[in-house]
């Protein structure tokens, strides 16, 4: 009879970890924790249910593979160079301090120099599963911290690789790297670069036009396997070739094909990964050293956040935004357990000390997901304890803001913020900005704008842009929790000031509306007004029929959240004397007969059933022109009325059907 032992095995760990997910998912807890609790269940350290450990670890590699070649594939060049600056400044800042804080604390604790480096190469990672997926559920990518997570997380993500070539030269196979070796594994390295990128395309394309699914995905696993197997007969790790493969597909057409298909692969062997991690915790160490394992993730913790927040200074981020993303990468991370293992198995770590780091680890892990639902306000009181905002302005701002009356008052410097800038200053009507991004307030500087480089939900920094003499406040920021607090804090310096605030979702407008905005306006109803806009010009459907639909839509959106209780100012409401009737500009042709004669000559209203309401010239309106005001070339006319009288305007402008 065939030995289903192995089978019984993976049987258990996918049972147990589809309860142990669905458990914690209820909780609002990651599923990673899940697989962790259920390493700890199955494992030689809890209940012993696993007998084949080696063969669950074949199949934990292969989860790290396929999650390195995912990243590479989400990296991609442009990627990269978009995000040089700000994964180069906080991301270095942030491994650099947490390296050498963690190398002198574990040096002067009495371990070794190598093993010191190690912990400082493992610890400084945080987990990029479980904070992006957190980000992700509350909405706050996009956020000024969210990007400031992202950018040093992806900056790790790097990091790891080149902690997995140096790894080897720290243990026992550092006599066998040798020049040599290295120059013929960077070689090798280059070739399967050149060969992925310029060779690869090709083939995929001739894949592809089989139209046979199956043959692709086994096209690629064969790809990221056979890439993974190459890297390690050069001496380097499986997972930084598989890497390089992914980093080589980015950049094809097929890139998005790939993740879709090999994202469900990567997460069942994540899965096992995860498992195959918590039961290498040793339980009975954990209780019996809980008093070491406490002091350790405290350690790790302000450690951690510490350097996430100097990340945040270092690109002139506030306070209180430093200390926001410094706390949402407080943990480790999934790559700090494979570099551990693999340190392990070259002799770098103890086994002691190994143990007691993977307990620290898994435990700030699994703390991470309460921390997220507590780090506005932790991050909130400490800027309340140790921060004393600044208001960054030169002496010619602020003679500049002082001066300021009647105002605009924009929280942001983004693509929505210049728009709204560029509006008001069409209109000749004052304005200031407040941002907290660096980079963006010297470019605005160099643009001429007046601008204050702070942390909005500042009252000091409100203050400085003088919202007692504004007469309104533009949020035109993404970030929810910063809006609440910026619209609180208004709310108390100046009562009766106009905010407009903008949104990404219909959920997020009740909220922002309540909390004392007056208007929302939520991206996803403006991108559905703008894409029925142009739907409306493709039909040529008359612009004063287009103005008065798409003013509907705004007054019943209105309506429906939460909003019906202002005073309409929408065009339906100015219009309502039309009774059906609409208005439609109407340009009078180069060559029309009409040109020259005046509106009681032609007997416009009689001969059209029309009435014109305005006549633009160069680029005036006259409205309400009198009976006996001639036409001239390069006049539009403004005409009122139903459609078909409009369409008889337009026929006897030309003097023939249109």
């Amino acid at each position: 009879m065939a030995d289903l032992s192995v089978l019984q095995d993976i049987l258990i760990l996918l049972g147990l970890a589809l309860v142990n997910a669905y458990f914690f998912s209820l909780l609002r807890q990651s599923p990673i924790v899940g697989y962790l609790a259920t390493g700890f269940l199955v494992g030689p350290y809890g209940f012993h249910l696993i007998k084949g450990i080696h063969e669950v670890e074949l199949v934990a590699e292969v989860g790290v593979i396929l999650l390195l070649f995912t990243i590479g594939l989400e990296f991609s060049y442009g990627r990269i160079i978009r995000l040089k600056d700000l994964m180069l400044k906080a991301g270095s800042t942030q491994i650099a301090i947490t390296f050498i804080l963690i190398f002198i604390g574990t040096f002067l604790l009495g371990e070794t120099v190598t093993t010191a480096i190690c912990l400082g190469m493992a610890l400084c990672l945080s987990s990029t599963a479980i904070v992006l997926k957190l980000l992700l559920e509350r909405g706050e990518v996009d956020s000024a911290y969210g990007r400031l997570c992202l950018a040093i997380l992806l900056f790790q993500d790097l990091g790891v690789i080149i902690f997995l070539i140096a790894l080897p030269l720290l243990g026992n196979e550092a006599h066998t790297f040798s020049p040599f070796t290295f120059f013929r594994a960077g070689a090798l390295m280059l070739g399967l670069f050149i060969l992925s990128r310029y060779l690869l395309q090709p083939f995929l394309r001739i894949i592809l036009k089989t139209r046979s699914p199956e043959l692709f995905r086994l096209t690629i696993l064969s790809l990221v396997l056979g890439t993974a197997w190459v890297t390690a007969q050069a001496g380097l790790s499986l997972a930084l070739g598989a890497f390089v493969a992914g980093l080589a597909l980015a950049e094809s057409d097929s890139s998005h094909q790939v993740i879709a298909d090999i994202i469900p692969f990567r997460d069942v062997f994540l899965a096992v990964f995860f498992i195959s991690i918590g039961m290498l915790v040793d339980l009975n160490l954990l209780i019996q050293n809980w008093q070491n394992v406490l002091i350790g993730l405290v350690c790790l913790s302000l450690v951690k956040t510490l350097a996430g927040t100097m990340a945040g200074f270092a690109i002139r981020y506030p306070l209180r935004l430093s200390l926001t993303a410094g706390l949402a990468i407080f943990q480790g991370g999934e790559f700090s357990f494979i570099l551990l293992k693999q340190a392990s198995d070259l002799k770098i770590v103890p086994d002691d000390t190994y143990q007691l780091i993977l307990s620290v680890i898994t435990l700030s892990m699994l703390l991470t997901p309460l921390m997220f639902t507590q780090l506005h306000t932790v991050a909130a009181t400490l800027t309340g304890w140790f921060g004393r905002p600044l208001v960054h302005m030169t002496s010619d701002d602020e003679e500049r803001t002082g001066n300021l009356e009647g105002h605009v008052i924009i929280c942001g410097y983004g693509v929505a913020g210049r728009n709204v800038a560029q509006t008001l200053r069409d209109l000749q009507l004052p304005y200031i900005h407040i941002e907290m991004n660096g980079e963006a307030v010297r470019t605005a500087k160099m643009a001429g704008e007046v601008i204050i480089h702070g942390d909005a939900t500042v009252p000091a920094v409100l203050e400085g842009a003088g919202i007692q003499r504004a007469k309104a406040l533009v949020l035109a920021i993404n970030d929810l929790v910063a809006q609440i607090r910026l619209i609180k804090a208004a709310r108390e310096l100046s009562p009766d000031l106009f905010i407009l605030a903008r949104t990404q979702f219909l959920a997020s407008a009740d909220h922002l509306l309540k909390t004392g905005a007056d208007d929302v306006i939520t991206d996803d109803f403006g991108a559905g007004l703008e894409l029925s806009a142009f739907l409306l010009q493709h039909f040529h459907v008359p612009d004063g029929q287009a103005l008065k639909v798409l003013s509907k839509l705004r007054e019943e959106h209105q309506q429906r959240y939460g909003q019906n209780n202002k005073k309409t100012r929408s065009l339906s409401g100015y219009l309502s004397v039309l009774e059906g009737g609409e208005i439609e500009f109407q340009a009078v042709p180069d060559d029309s007969l009409c040109l020259g004669k005046s509106l009681a000559e032609l007997d416009f209203r009689k001969e059209t059933g029309c009435t014109v309401v305005g006549i633009v010239r160069n680029e005036r309106v006259n409205y309400s022109p009198p009976a006996e005001q001639q036409l001239e070339k390069g006049d539009t006319l403004m005409l009122l009325g139903d459609q078909e009288c409009i369409q008889k305007a337009r026929e006897f402008l030309h003097g023939h059907p249109v």
